[in-house]
């Protein structure tokens, strides 16, 4: 085996993961999560990276396991699951949205919480103005500090399982020349998409908080739930 041949494979697995980590359903829920959330770049990061290490090792393994059984059995698993991850991103989107109206509140920079209605046990009338319309505001500790909550978890497993079936050519063609070829190539792989989800999902958070309108704060968490749903929805239909 030539040094040029395996130098190949592995520039092939950087383009097609660079390539590959682009499309929006990668990054962009974690950008809008990490906007309504009011995430420090180093949470989006964390969130982010723990959904990329998730995508790219089982795009690896697949790629692995592909060596044993075939590259078809593979495809057709990989598939199924990038069909079933736009959808499970619709289903979390909607959720997410339909819990962020429920709660009856929204974001304020510094975790803020703005709330109408009655003061509850952990809002006494003193942290907030009281207005005519009877808004009253506090830290909402629970929902601001770190990235916390079940929501997020689901997320990042549900973007993070959705294989990238390109990938499996390439490992298939680096099988024939050994197992250092293999693991350039995944090394390569890996390393490409995982930089490139963690820094389109923080570089997404930080630009985007350069252009608020007025009033966006306001159900910010809603607004960014339909959005991962109509990520969902044209990643699905992009899969037909």
């Amino acid at each position: 085996m030539s040094d040029a041949t395996s130098y190949l494979l592995t520039g092939t697995a950087v383009a097609t993961a660079a390539f590959h980590t682009l499309i929006p359903d990668h990054w962009l829920p974690f950008v809008l999560i990490g906007r309504a959330r009011r995430w420090r770049a180093r949470t989006v990061a964390t969130v982010s990276g723990a959904s990329a290490l998730i995508h790219t090792g089982l795009s690896v393994l697949l790629g692995l396991v592909a060596i044993r059984i075939g590259r078809g059995a593979m495809e057709a698993v990989g598939a199924t699951l990038e069909r079933v991850s736009g959808a499970l991103l619709v289903v979390f989107g909607l959720a997410y949205a339909g819990w962020a109206w429920k709660k009856g509140g929204h974001f304020h920079p510094g975790g803020v919480m703005l709330h109408r209605g009655e003061e509850g046990p952990d809002c006494d009338g003193h942290e907030g103005d009281v207005h005519p319309e009877h808004l009253h505001y506090h830290a909402d500790r629970q929902l601001i500090e770190g990235a916390g909550g079940r929501g997020v978890v689901y997320l990042a497993l549900i973007v993070g399982l959705n294989p990238c079936v390109l990938v499996l050519p390439i490992v298939l063609a680096a099988a024939e020349h050994g197992a250092r070829v293999i693991a350039m190539v995944s090394l390569a792989y890996s390393v490409t998409t995982i930089a490139l989800m963690v820094g389109l999902s923080v570089a997404g958070v930080v630009g985007i908080r350069r252009f608020e309108p007025p009033g966006a704060a306001r159900h910010m968490e809603a607004w960014s739930g339909l959005l991962i749903a109509a990520v969902g929805v044209v990643f699905c239909l992009l899969e037909r």
